[in-house]
């Protein structure tokens, strides 16, 4: 049997583009610009996986296409691809959810749910590994077996062109996501609006409350809806002025809105002026009306869009100006 080495070279050096090259520039650019950090032992088992995958791919092209052992390998080749997709998206990693990634960017975090793009990956290599076990099953038995279908394919071809529409339609699935995303936009006004009721003559300032209103604006010119959108708002001291008598405390929570749910912003549609309103614990008013401070605004944002589940936590700073004495 002849070795090929051409084969060989050629595939190698894709695998290993694959499992080591573009992984690894990836995990560069992001930890460098901040974006994601990756710990020291998840790189190195990365490269000593990516390295036997490779490895894999070499001896798999060692044998002509059409050999028993070629279709073996590509049986052992596909499973690897599988357990490698695995291990990229958190499927060993202990305490933790499969398919997560977490994002941080300055004041934004994003923990993004990939469990629908994790599985879809893994189907697509059941699929071509059951491509090469029919294969295998043909060539050692020197018998054809058939699939019909309106029409009678033979089975390994058959798989093979299933395998294929599926890598292209999720191809597509993934540069839809990407160019819908980026026709999204959120619009916060500048303005978040403050509200009084004022009850008797200061200093008595036991009956006041103050609400805080948020409004804001959101765009979605992509193809596909954001569902089951939950919004949750936390307001909370930073930089205070401590003016007595009503000291307000730094970094203490002094109001919140929970368990606003829209049931979707459609695709190629635009809501304007959405509001939020937070109201302010009582207890905490005479201290915020006596005080200067900056409120950090903490917002959590849940929300499925295109199957991937997304949690975005944004904290915007906004200046608070005393209203007494």
């Amino acid at each position: 049997m002849k070795i090929q080495i051409k084969e060989m070279i050629i595939y190698g050096t894709l695998k290993a583009v694959f499992y080591l090259v573009l992984p690894i520039i990836l995990i560069n650019v992001l930890s460098d610009i901040g974006i994601m950090e990756f710990s020291s032992s998840f790189i190195i088992f990365l490269i000593v996986i990516g390295a036997i995958g490779t490895v894999i791919a070499v001896l798999k092209h060692t044998f002509p296409k059409d050999t028993v052992a070629n279709s073996v390998m590509g049986i052992i080749d596909s499973i690897f691809s599988g357990i490698y997709l695995f291990y990229i998206f958190g499927g060993f990693a202990v305490g933790k959810t499969f398919g997560e990634y977490r994002i941080e960017i300055e004041n934004i975090k994003v923990l993004l749910g990939l469990q629908l793009i994790a599985w879809l990956l893994l189907a697509a290599a059941g699929i071509k590994a059951l491509e090469h076990i029919i294969r295998t099953i043909e060539l050692s038995r020197k018998k054809e077996y058939h699939v019909k279908v309106k029409r009678q394919f033979k089975a390994s071809t058959f798989f093979r062109a299933i395998g294929t529409l599926a890598n292209i339609a999720f191809a597509f699935y993934i540069l839809s996501i990407i160019v819908s995303g980026a026709n999204i936009s959120v619009d916060l006004h500048e303005s978040f609006v403050p509200g009084f009721y004022e009850g008797n003559p200061y200093p008595d300032l036991s009956d006041d409350t103050v609400n805080i209103t948020i409004t804001f604006d959101v765009q979605n010119k992509g193809i596909y809806a954001i569902h089951d959108v939950n919004l949750d708002v936390s307001v909370y001291t930073v930089n205070t002025s401590h003016t007595l008598p009503f000291d307000l405390p730094d970094n203490t929570k002094i109001g919140e809105l929970t368990g606003v749910h829209y049931f979707e912003f459609s695709s190629f549609s635009t809501t304007k002026d959405k509001n939020l309103t937070v109201l302010i614990d009582p207890t905490h008013v005479p201290a915020l009306l006596t005080n200067n401070a900056t409120l950090s605004f903490r917002i959590s944002f849940l929300a499925l869009y295109a199957g991937i589940f997304v949690n975005l936590n944004i904290s915007i700073e906004v200046p608070w100006i005393l209203r007494y004495p």
